[in-house]
């Protein structure tokens, strides 16, 4: 239970951002053109980062990830990241756990402030116990335009590791260039 109420608490504290995202972005209603229209979701490089919560079948804890890409057109992206997946229990080892990896973003613009997106990619992991293995990520997200040049996403990652998968559920901030 106490794992319930940590991954809910962290799954509010997402929506929260994400409505304060939408909220913000939702009162450019001065002009005709909507300056994030331009920006946001356009073809362009950008970093960003995150916090987040992270569980496994078998323990929890905050995690953190930057990345860095490059977004072909408003549709898809390409990205890299690292992900300190904190001390999480895997394989009955409680360890630090990083991953290092690539995703392919593919998204789908609502309006001129908001972007739903699936991701799939690749990630090489350090899994307590053994060497670095490599394996596949998938997962979902939400991006909110809040300025001009910078966005908040709050989204879900599955990593599938070879004894114990870990998901994260993350909220990140995003800045285009």
């Amino acid at each position: 239970m106490k794992n319930f109420t940590r991954i809910l608490c962290a799954a509010g504290v997402a929506v929260g951002l994400a409505g304060f995202a939408n909220g913000a972005a939702a009162q450019d209603t001065m002009n005709d053109t909507n300056q994030f229209n331009t920006t946001a979701f356009q073809r362009g490089l950008y970093v960003g980062g995150g916090l987040g919560w992270g569980w496994s079948d078998n323990d929890d804890d905050w995690t953190w990830r930057g990345f860095g890409g490059y977004r072909l057109n408003q549709y898809l992206a390409v990205q890299m990241f690292y992900a300190d997946l904190a001390d999480i229990t895997v394989a009955g080892v409680s360890s630090d756990v990083d991953s290092v990896g690539a995703e392919f973003l593919v998204g789908m613009p609502l309006n001129d402030s908001v972007a739903i997106y699936a991701k799939a990619g690749g990630h090489n992991y350090d899994e307590p116990g053994s060497s670095r293995e490599t394996s596949w990520l998938g997962g979902a997200g939400a991006e909110f335009a809040v300025a001009e040049h910078m966005s908040v996403r709050t989204e879900w990652t599955h990593y599938d590791m070879d004894t114990d998968d870990v998901d994260d559920l993350t909220a990140s901030l995003v800045f285009s260039f």
